[in-house]
């Protein structure tokens, strides 16, 4: 059986055997270890995954078992939620090196090992059972993060982008570390399942605090309103590649940080309390915010970063629900929306390398020529409304089957976030009605990232964006895709069993049952595709239909107001960031006590 340590281990070996030969060795030996280590650290969670899904296990270093209730050793914990975000992170990873092949400047040879490095912090992160080792991997995974966000340390945007992201999640980490000392005082452990048997039951003050700490810190690495500030303007100067993990995995892992945590410390704690309205309510906010945001954006690059807001927060919803049936939903549109997302930000990358801008209104008409981009970028766009046929429409079902009045909320979130990339398509793609507004992002000069920019497409380029996208439709026909994500809740949910399976080595997961469509996907689909296309359309020729009537164009151009929250000045987010704190902790507070 081969060891989980592998997922970690072999990434920063070779992570650091390319950092001391950058210099030394050819652009293509180079990209080839970096997509094997990639592709090997994909078949290795997925086998683990197919593993987890039957049997469940803890992975112990050194071989410190437990003794009695005391965990003193770093274990993995291989379960299907875990193993499901290593495989996606891994795959994506995967995607980001074959379209950055011999293609992206290589940052005089720190790209690779910073790629890597980035790949083996999300792996562990996510199969972590070790508090203190998932706040390690957490800092590990962000320094690697801010780092490539400012790959170009030549340019005065991607250091500025950077530094914000830095400041805001450094203070993430530090309320982490606050929230993780305050469990240890109380408990005298680090291992999760040590902490929830120790704690449940209690919920006093001093776990509340550890609580609204912890949730913070892995929140703002979620970007839920109000910590999301850094997430556009990371995206905005990072490379494509890399805004395919942001968006893609690592925002995800935010919330899935929030999650385990919340299911093997706290959920002793909060039984029977309304504290995972928390998670509901915050979500609503953030989805349609996000959602409002990403149509009123005309860089490409924050347009689809303000839609990661708004997905993610439908995913947080999904969460705060806290029902098998909510979770399973919620596993099958993380990875769909991860596959759509990736696929729609090398579409954009294409754009940027051959027009050299992510503006809409300077890229207006000049996609005819991308006669294989267009295509791709309709069916994202389509895939982000989760229409018909895309798997983000099962994942949406199986939350709203639960609790049916959550479709308006998908339904806002879903059909603007389409309309904003379908809006972008008509007008780059086909040419139709004027150019939009110009707004202060859309002004900003794209700096190329390529070095033959301008020039012809490599055919390379075009096929992680088709696997991502393909991948996504495809899912939505698998069956055994609602089987995996099923046994994968259940297995996340049950504190008892994952007591068990670290003092006592494993558990058997029992198998859920394989379906596919609910009964309303359909319809509810099909209407948030034919409003997103429409809200598009409507957008795209304001001109042609009655000033009153005007609506879309008018909150493309009216949120300038809000957007100026956006300010830029890493003092600002942390003020927001205080505050969300406060509120969060008042409500938790209010609800519990």
């Amino acid at each position: 059986m081969p060891s989980p340590a592998l997922l970690v281990s072999v990434p920063l070996i070779v992570a650091a055997l390319l950092g001391a030969l950058r210099r030394l060795i050819p652009r293509w030996i180079a990209d080839l270890l970096a997509v094997l280590t990639a592709g090997g650290n994909l078949g290795l969670s997925c086998w683990w995954l197919a593993h987890a899904l039957e049997r469940t296990e803890v992975y112990w270093f050194g071989g410190w078992f437990p003794r009695g209730r005391m965990a003193l050793g770093i274990g993995f914990t291989m379960d299907g939620y875990g193993c499901g975000l290593a495989a996606l992170a891994a795959l994506l990873t995967t995607l980001a090196l074959i379209y950055s092949w011999k293609h992206m400047e290589g940052a005089g040879g720190h790209y690779h090992p910073l790629m890597l490095v980035f790949l083996a912090a999300m792996s562990g992160f996510a199969v972590s059972g070790d508090l203190f080792n998932i706040f390690v991997f957490f800092e590990l995974m962000s320094t690697a993060a801010f780092a490539l966000c400012g790959l170009k340390t030549r340019e005065p945007a991607p250091l500025a982008g950077a530094f914000n992201f830095a400041v805001t999640n450094s203070v993430a980490a530090f309320l982490m570390l606050t929230g993780i000392a305050l469990l240890y005082s109380a408990t005298g452990a680090l291992n999760l399942a040590q902490i929830g048997l120790a704690l449940a039951g209690r919920h006093d003050r001093l776990v509340l605090a550890a609580f609204v700490f912890l949730t913070t810190g892995f929140l703002v690495k979620a970007a839920e309103v109000p910590f999301h500030f850094w997430l556009p303007d990371a995206h905005a100067v990072s490379p494509t590649s890399v805004c395919v993990l942001f968006s893609g995995i690592m925002v995800q892992l935010g919330l899935f940080g929030a999650m385990r945590i919340y299911a093997t410390v706290f959920q002793g704690c909060f039984a029977g309390t309304k504290i995972p309205w928390l998670f509901v309510v915050t979500g609503a906010v953030t989805a349609v915010w996000g959602a409002m945001m990403c149509f009123a954006e005309h860089h490409l690059k924050r347009l689809l970063a303000f839609s990661t807001i708004s997905h993610t927060g439908l995913m947080t919803l999904a969460f705060g629900l806290w029902t098998k049936a909510a979770l399973a939903g919620l596993f099958v549109y993380v990875v769909a929306h991860g596959l759509v997302k990736a696929g729609l930000f090398l579409c954009a990358g294409i754009l940027l390398h051959r027009f050299e801008t992510m503006s809409e209104p300077a890229l207006f008409g000049r996609g005819r020529a991308l006669r294989g981009t267009a295509p791709l970028w309709f069916l994202g766009g389509l895939g982000l409304a989760a229409a018909p046929g895309f798997a983000l429409a099962v994942g949406e079902s199986h939350v709203t089957d639960v609790a049916p009045w959550a479709e308006g909320i998908f339904f806002i979130a879903g059909a603007l976030t389409g309309a904003a990339v379908l809006r972008v398509g008509f007008r780059v793609f086909a040419g139709l009605g004027d150019a939009g507004p110009v707004d202060r992002a859309a002004r900003v000069d794209e700096k190329p990232e390529t070095t033959d920019a301008g020039w012809r497409v490599n055919p390379v380029q075009y096929v992680p964006a088709v696997v991502c996208i393909g991948g996504c439709i495809a899912l939505a026909f698998w069956k055994g895709m609602t089987q995996v994500a099923g046994s994968a809740a259940a297995s996340f949910m049950n504190f008892r069993g994952y007591a068990h399976m670290v003092y006592a080595g494993a558990t058997v997961i029992p198998a859920a049952e394989a379906h596919g469509w609910l009964a309303h996907g359909w319809l509810a689909a099909g209407l948030r595709a034919l409003a997103a296309v429409a809200i598009s359309l409507w957008a795209v020729l304001h001109l042609r239909v009655p000033r009153m009537l005007r609506w879309p164009s008018h909150l493309e151009g009216s949120m300038k107001p809000v957007r100026e929250l956006q300010s830029g000045h890493p003092g600002d987010y942390v003020a927001w960031l205080t505050v969300g704190c406060a509120v969060l902790g008042a409500a938790a507070f209010w609800l519990v006590l």
